[in-house]
């Protein structure tokens, strides 16, 4: 990709132009929003550094600074930002990436529920955050065209360790967690909205004592966090062979377990299942399978037996599921939602409350339900063309290569698809949404030399 910024071309010139302005503004309203221009120097300053140390921090530490009355997302900020340089000086290498027209499309279906929003100030919002998530993939994108993305995704699982690590330990020492969030340090990492609501009546699982969630208020959402971790590690595990990579598969699957959540296990017996079906030919999977399978099945038995899980092994019986509150809304959902234009943004929380009191703030738990709540047919149509249009990309290539870093974004993708349909739409989740489209970015793209790996 291009990567030049000087006073000797035009789009240079015009950014620094704008900078200066920028910088003008700034000093007359707050110097927080200065941020920009202070990365802006670092990245051209500290080119190497912030690509291999820096992004990878930002891609899973969210640092929030309270600014006019909000919280600014440094990180997020970023990242967006990195993307918007990317998208004006490297334009058409982007467009020459089909994940980037995948995406494109994505927008495009959610876009259409603005057109007969009820709440078009809520709609603005999530289409505004989805527009955010597509420049941290073209984040992605630009990084990979530069550095070595098995470099980029080791560094994003070693900076994550100590995330998964704690997790661990709060679910042992639950008097430890809620100490944590009640401290100023979580409302760094967590969005200190989220944080107040969160003890006052926006309770939430994290508070439950056989649950942990360290850095996210819904440890559903956290579950999703540390499978992806989990998949990272041992695509990179294979792709390496280095023996550290098996210490961060062990602390992101207990990370997992520590989260108690029924959809965060069957996304990654889902994710197996769907790895066995494309290796199904090969001898040594059955035997890598049997060889993985055999720990995981001794730690799930000697921690199922320690007590600390016996919330998820009840939880997974047939009357749990049968009581599950899910149920009746999916089922108030598919009789109320329009199918085909949807209710538009804003539509759900009008009609909601007719579920009762018990469950009339809550969203549909299903990401294609909420979606189709939002944007009608077309949106989901476009979420499908996002989750499974990577999906697809993303196996195709690995059963042409057999390049094993593929199956991080499988695992990934995977995770999110399954997990998304028992959960609330965690796509506009910061944490989730920077390392998903983050990695999505680095994997998929496609340098211009290497034709032979398009599809």
């Amino acid at each position: 990709m291009v990567d030049k910024l000087s006073f000797h071309n035009f789009k240079g010139l015009a950014l620094c132009m704008v900078g200066i302005l920028y910088a003008l503004g700034a000093s007359l309203y707050h110097p927080i929003i200065l941020a920009p221009l202070v990365f802006l120097f670092y990245f051209l300053m500290r080119r190497t550094i912030f690509y291999l140390y820096t992004l990878p921090l930002l891609s899973v530490y969210l640092i929030f600074i309270p600014f006019a009355g909000a919280n600014f997302n440094m990180s997020f900020a970023f990242l967006a930002f990195l993307g918007s340089l990317s998208l004006v000086l490297s334009f058409r290498a982007h467009l020459d990436q089909k994940i980037t027209w995948i995406f494109i499309i994505y927008l495009l279906g959610l876009s259409f529920g603005l057109l007969h929003a009820s709440d078009v100030k809520l709609g603005m919002k999530l289409t505004f955050y989805n527009l955010l998530a597509f420049l941290i993939m073209l984040a992605g994108q630009r990084i990979a065209s530069k550095f070595s993305v098995e470099t980029i995704l080791k560094n994003i699982v070693l900076f994550a360790c100590p995330i998964g690590i704690l997790n661990i330990i709060f679910l042992i020492f639950p008097n430890l967690e809620l100490s944590f969030l009640q401290s100023p340090i979580a409302k760094l990492f967590i969005d200190p909205g989220a944080l107040k609501i969160l003890f006052g009546d926006g309770y939430n699982n994290i508070l439950d004592p056989r649950k942990a969630g360290t850095f996210f208020v819904n440890t559903n959402v956290a579950a999703v966090f540390f499978g992806m971790l989990f998949w990272i590690s041992l695509s990179l595990k294979f792709k390496s062979k280095r023996s550290y990579y098996n210490a961060l598969i062990v602390i992101y699957f207990l990370a997992l377990l520590s989260t108690n959540s029924r959809a965060g296990l069957g996304a990654v017996a889902f994710t197996v299942f769907i790895l066995i079906l494309m290796n199904i030919k090969k001898k040594k999977t059955w035997f890598r399978i049997i060889i993985f399978s055999f720990p995981v099945f001794i730690l799930g038995v000697i921690f199922v037996s320690s007590g600390l899980f016996n919330n998820i092994v009840d939880r997974l019986s047939l009357s749990a599921i049968e009581d599950d509150p899910r149920m009746r809304i999916w089922s108030f959902a598919l009789s109320h939602i329009d199918p085909i234009i949807g209710l538009g943004y804003g539509g759900w929380e009008k009609i909601s409350y007719q579920m009762g009191p018990e469950l009339g703030t809550f969203p549909p738990h299903n990401h294609f339900l909420l979606v189709w709540s939002w944007s009608g047919i077309l949106g989901v149509m476009a979420l499908a063309t996002l989750l499974f249009g990577i999906l697809y990309m993303s196996v195709r290539r690995y059963t042409r290569t057999k390049n094993p870093i593929y199956i991080s974004i499988i695992g990934c993708y995977t995770t999110v698809l399954f997990q998304g349909m028992f959960d609330n739409y965690f796509l506009h989740n910061y944490n989730i949404a920077v390392l998903l489209f983050m990695i999505t970015g680095l994997i998929l793209y496609i340098k211009p030399s290497a034709d032979n790996e398009k599809n």
